[in-house]
């Protein structure tokens, strides 16, 4: 039997992991390549986590969270993935963080990415990588302020 606490304790903790992937509030799951339509350029999010490495997801192996169409390298990922999208979705939809931190939006390359604190971020360029391996919390502290802004008129966003 689930006690009232518990449920309450369920609900803040999915508002919680919402908020922090940027699907709560209209902003997207994640950004959608303007060619094939699939989040993150169709690459496997859950491949950053079990693989260490940007992995393409393959044609037939696909689900649909957010708005937003996604592909996996394999039908394990996809299930994963499908219980828990919160988990593996990369952070800021996608985009790269130092860019979110300075209040712009640039979409993110899948081959270009860190987990950090079990979170996955991408970057879209080299430079903003190497920026952000020096300084991590702070520009997470940054793009945090700026998301709310900026989640409502992002291009290359699935449907709010």
């Amino acid at each position: 039997m689930i006690l009232v606490p518990d449920i309450c304790r369920i609900l803040f903790l999915s508002i919680l992991a919402a908020l922090v992937t940027g699907s709560a509030l209209g902003a997207p799951s994640a950004w959608q390549d303007y060619s094939t339509g699939f989040a993150i350029g169709g690459f496997d999010p859950v491949a950053y986590f079990t693989r260490r490495e940007a992995a393409p997801g393959l044609e037939g192996i696909e689900h649909r969270w957010g708005g937003t169409n996604w592909r996996f390298a394999n039908t394990g990922n996809r299930d994963a993935f499908a219980k828990h999208p919160n988990i593996y979705a990369p952070q800021f939809a996608g985009y790269d963080v130092l860019s979110v931190s300075k209040g712009l939006s640039v979409q993110g390359s899948p081959a270009l990415w860190d987990l950090y604190q079990q979170k996955v971020y991408l970057f879209a360029d080299k430079k903003n990588l190497l920026a952000w391996k020096r300084n991590r919390d702070q520009i997470i502290a940054a793009a945090r302020a700026n998301w709310s802004a900026l989640g409502d008129n992002l291009p290359g966003t699935s449907e709010k």
